[in-house]
């Protein structure tokens, strides 16, 4: 209906500056013959008035008067003595008397003229033939103005049939009261809801398969090289313990041992997992990932109960929460809190770790499980993606919220059994 109201007013607009149009073109041609009308008068009553001032009183020759009126087209003309009493006429049929009589040149109705002559007045008219064209130009304009209306009436009832048919069709769906009218909306946003969903499903698979078809290029080569590395580094580790110097033994430990983690990252991906599932208790495998990560800056603080056990595999499910966990001590900036909870749901256990720190933006929240996507200093982008796969590897789900400023939320959901 809103674009009905608009197309009437435009409707309304249109036609206004149609009629101001017409009329000020038919009052332009009205005007403009009035004038021409007006100066022949004058020009007549000038040559009338030299006639008049050659003789000795005040009287008028009509002989020399006939040829003036048809030289300016005019009609007829009087002479009135300085008591406002007829002395001649042209025309003794019409024996016209003004009601006054002006110093000036003044004209009324049907366009005459009345000018000071002498002791007396001289009264000159135009012609029949001249207000004839007057009364064709109002026929005219009158006309134009009719033909507006009757158009633009026409113009509305077209536009109001073509916006009404719309809503003809949709009562004829929605019933006569619109009755049905919920029912239809709600299954339109029945099927907008679905359709997003799974529109979001095949952007989610999209992504993941471009990761495995990654992954899968890697090949056996890739596998066999990061074997050759753990070797390498397993050596450096050995060796390393054995530097006197402690500054230069911890450099050592510790680039040995972001190298060891990192090979391990990129094994899990390369490669099928293997499982070793076993009975695991959540309390014990979250401290010792806890007191693996080695922070004394950010406070961890955890809500576990005693209880809480799982059926999966300890090593790969403590090395996801430890990227995890990572990720938030990076984002906490060495300041904040973390908070690890764990819950049971039905049939699901929910790990939820919260965190205080800098919060992502939407383009880093759809990207962080992408491989080799990374915003940490030094960081190479493999962790959250190996988390993403040893969590799903266990028939789990991981989902992400944050906004920039307000930290983090990670809600692992994995099934008891």
């Amino acid at each position: 209906m809103r674009e009905l109201s608009i197309s009437f007013f435009l409707l309304f607009l249109l036609f206004v500056c149609l009629d101001v149009s017409t009329t000020s073109y038919s009052l332009g041609i009205r005007n403009a013959l009035f004038d021409e009308i007006d100066n022949r008068i004058a020009l007549g009553a000038a040559e009338i008035k030299r006639e008049i001032h050659e003789t000795e009183k005040l009287d008028l020759d009509l002989k020399k008067t006939y040829p003036i009126l048809a030289e300016y087209s005019l009609g007829w003309v009087e002479l009135f003595d300085s008591n406002k009493n007829l002395v001649v006429s042209s025309d003794y049929k019409v024996r016209f008397i003004p009601e006054e009589f002006p110093d000036t040149l003044s004209f009324w109705g049907y366009r005459y003229g009345l000018f000071p002559v002498k002791d007396g007045y001289l009264l000159v008219t135009s012609s029949d033939e001249q207000l004839s064209v007057l009364k064709r130009v109002f026929r005219v304009s009158l006309f134009l103005k009719i033909l507006v209306y009757f158009s633009f009436i026409a113009l509305g009832f077209y536009i109001f049939w073509v916006f009404s048919y719309p809503f003809k069709k949709v009562r004829e769906v929605t019933g006569e009261k619109g009755q049905n009218i919920d029912y239809t909306m709600r299954t339109i946003r029945e099927m907008v809801k679905d359709y997003r969903g799974k529109l979001k499903n095949v952007q989610e698979r999209e992504r993941e398969l471009k990761q495995r078809l990654f992954l899968s290029n890697l090949g056996e080569n890739v596998t066999q090289v990061l074997h050759e590395i753990r070797n390498a580094t397993g050596a450096i580790f050995g060796f390393g313990k054995l530097v006197e110097n402690e500054e230069i033994k911890r450099g050592i430990l510790e680039e040995t041992s972001r190298l060891n983690d990192f090979s391990m990252n990129l094994l899990s991906l390369s490669g099928p997992l293997k499982l070793e599932v076993g009975d695991v208790n959540l309390k014990d495998l979250i401290a010792l990932v806890i007191k693996r990560l080695e922070n004394e800056k950010v406070d961890i603080k955890t809500h576990i109960g005693d209880d809480i056990g799982l059926k999966v595999d300890g090593e790969l499910l403590g090395r996801a929460i430890y990227n995890i966990l990572d990720n938030a001590l990076d984002a906490c900036k060495e300041k904040g809190q973390i908070i690890v909870s764990v819950e049971k749901k039905k049939k699901n256990i929910n790990i939820l770790i919260e965190d205080t720190g800098v919060g992502m933006d939407k383009r880093t929240l759809s990207s962080i499980f992408d491989l080799f996507f990374s915003k940490k200093d030094g960081g190479v982008g493999v962790g959250m993606a190996v988390a993403k796969r040893i969590i799903e590897s266990h028939n789990g789900d991981i989902r992400v919220k944050s906004k920039p400023g307000k930290g983090s939320k990670f809600l692992i959901t994995l099934p008891q059994e």
